[in-house]
């Protein structure tokens, strides 16, 4: 069976859990990424995960931000945020395994272009690559996923002209989220998939935006050049997407030939 990696922005795990559980049970990821928690470490539901054959590690506070990761096998070590401050242990959570690592991060969105908050996203990036500078071995095999709030193409949105000063698709954000990605990063579902009309996040505010394919594909998963060359395959699992009470994210899969 091939190494599966998943990823996927729950909006509030609490909330979610009819959705993430069957799907797990049902898909069986190796690995499985979550952002935007929005719980506080005591009332994480870990022992929904456990039921069924997993560990999971997180780390958030009530109503905001969180991540996790969720692995059929005991990572050899996990660590929670940047090494510069603010820390941040609820936007990076990092699973190291025995020949792979695996770092899920939830890029601050970033608010307007005018707003402390969008400079804060751009010095994140900053934080970030400095991070990977020092702690990552992209020589070997690593993966970053998650909600980058990025969308870094023309094509990954519905609406390129319209939304080019939106701040998940203006040219600072996609210059710095680039920067990252030229360490040595490969997005790997654009190595499967060149086309357009693919999208991982849908607005609940948009009316019948998956129906009228109003979407955005700014979760993603990349892989180190050695890892991207063992992929297999990526995609985009939309059923979650069109559950009842779903994110307003849906869920991002990749395959490798590669044991865990």
């Amino acid at each position: 069976m091939p190494l599966k990696i998943a990823t996927f922005n729950v909006n509030s795990i609490r909330s979610r859990l009819h959705i993430v559980i069957p799907w797990l049970k049902e898909n069986r990821p190796d690995v499985f990424c979550m952002q935007e928690t929005k719980v506080d470490d005591r009332n994480f539901p870990e022992a929904d995960f456990h039921r069924i054959g997993y560990r999971v590690f997180f780390s958030g506070i009530k109503g905001r931000n969180g991540v996790a990761i969720a692995s059929l096998k005991e990572p050899d070590k996990v660590e929670y945020g940047l090494d510069s401050e603010p820390n941040d242990r609820d936007r990076l959570i990092r699973a190291d395994f025995s020949g792979l690592t695996v770092v899920n991060t939830y890029v601050p969105q970033g608010f307007k272009i005018d707003s402390p908050k969008y400079q804060y996203k751009l010095e994140w990036f900053a934080r970030l690559k400095e991070y990977f500078k020092r702690n990552l071995d992209l020589n070997g095999y690593a993966a970053w996923c998650g909600d980058m709030n990025v969308a870094p193409l023309d094509i990954d949105v519905h609406n390129p002209k319209r939304l080019r000063n939106h701040v998940c698709f203006h040219e600072d954000a996609k210059r710095a989220f680039e920067e990252v990605k030229a360490l040595g990063f490969i997005d790997v579902f654009r190595k499967h998939h060149p086309e357009p009309g693919h999208y991982t996040f849908f607005d609940y505010r948009v009316k019948n935006s998956v129906e009228r394919g109003l979407g955005w594909r700014v979760d993603h998963i990349l892989a180190s050049k050695a890892l991207a060359g063992k992929s297999k395959g990526c995609y985009i699992d939309m059923k979650p997407r069109l559950q009842n009470k779903p994110s307003d994210h849906t869920i991002l899969v990749a395959e490798f030939d590669l044991d865990l």
